[in-house]
């Protein structure tokens, strides 16, 4: 056995527990961090091309950041107004759903032979707790507000001083590595930058042919809160396995609600899990292809981790953090065996 390999094995894990730590007690600051440094590579290659026209460096990062400041406000300040709207209409909600269930104490008395009174008791309690909750929740996310504008902004601000200063961060990298590895270093910092382009401007372009599919579908059957339903479910598709789930079941839980007609609903919910299966077996693959070279098991812990120790933002954000640290494993000898470890079939296959 290799026991110096071994020991740098251990020394990297150790490190690694270390970041994690760092992340989760620096979450304040490595969050918005994060989040701006992501969105400023996304915004790299058109700052490229407005400077290619003559545009000097400090014009173009701003016209780039100006332009992700207006993007994000005006999706934030849509999802809002919806949701604004939606807290307003939650007592209708409940007498909605007050109907549906004394459609299913029907149902289960016929099947069952519990009486309509106890089940009354059961449901009645439950359903009060859970719109109690739901309104304490969504009241509390928009009294929020100004603490996540607060960090809004300081990403915005971040992202400008990024475009602004790329070229300083390359050189701080390569101030570190020899002169004979430098062109490999160069090479393993256009992978991460590619791959983080790649990943969240590929992301961005299903999760807009995903929220085509759902207002088209939504519209056409009628439902309810049909712009909210559509801007959150497309969102939350950003976060791998959980968040396709969550923008399936909620518009078909607020059909079951609103629709009195069950083929209806059975109806919906077919086109609704036919749109995902285009989502996640056609348009992902064809518009982000191969980018995240991570496999499924790797993406959950990713997803989980993140969710532990960033909440909603770590979910999203350590899916492309693990494949930035998958390349430099694969660059890096001592390494080599984490990336194998964290890397899909396919890959695993050609290193056989």
């Amino acid at each position: 056995m290799n026991y110096s390999k071994l020991r740098k094995t251990n020394i990297v894990l150790i490190t690694l527990f270390a970041v994690l730590a760092g992340l989760y007690f620096g979450s304040s600051f490595f969050e918005p961090f994060a989040f701006a440094a992501f969105l400023a590579m996304l915004m790299v290659p058109l700052t490229k091309v407005f400077e290619r026209k003559g545009t000097g460096r400090i014009i173009s990062s701003f016209i780039s950041t100006l332009i992700v400041f207006l993007g994000v406000s005006g999706v934030a300040t849509l999802l809002i107004y919806q949701l604004g709207s939606f807290i307003n209409d939650l007592p209708a909600i409940k007498e909605a759903a007050e109907k549906l269930m004394q459609q299913l104490q029907e149902y289960l008395y016929s099947v069952s032979g519990i009486s309509p009174a106890k089940q009354m008791q059961l449901l009645q309690k439950r359903s009060d707790d859970i719109l109690g909750m739901l309104q304490e929740y969504l009241t509390n996310f928009l009294g929020g507000l100004a603490f996540t504008s607060f960090k809004f902004l300081l990403v915005i601000i971040y992202v400008f001083l990024f475009l602004l200063n790329r070229d300083k961060f390359v050189e701080v990298v390569l101030m570190y590595v020899p002169k004979e590895r430098e062109a490999k270093a160069k090479q393993s910092l256009h992978e991460i930058s590619e791959v983080s382009y790649h990943y969240l401007w590929g992301r961005i372009k299903v999760m807009t042919a995903l929220a085509a599919m759902y207002l088209i579908t939504f519209l056409a059957f009628g439902t309810p809160y049909a712009v909210l339903l559509t801007v959150f479910g497309a969102l939350v598709t950003i976060i791998p396995y959980i968040g396709p789930f969550i923008s399936g079941v909620l518009p078909v839980c607020i059909m079951l609600v609103f629709q009195n007609n069950f083929n209806t609903v059975l109806l919906f919910g077919t086109i609704i899990l036919i749109v995902q299966l285009i989502e996640s077996y056609v348009l992902e693959p064809i518009i982000i292809g191969s980018e995240i070279q991570l496999s499924p098991l790797a993406v959950i812990v990713a997803v989980i981790v993140g969710g532990q120790i960033w909440g909603m933002t770590g979910m999203i954000l350590f899916v492309p953090l693990l494949a930035i640290f998958k390349i430099i494993s694969d660059k890096t000898a001592s390494m080599r065996p984490i990336g194998y470890l964290l890397g899909n079939k396919k890959q695993m296959q050609v290193r056989e």
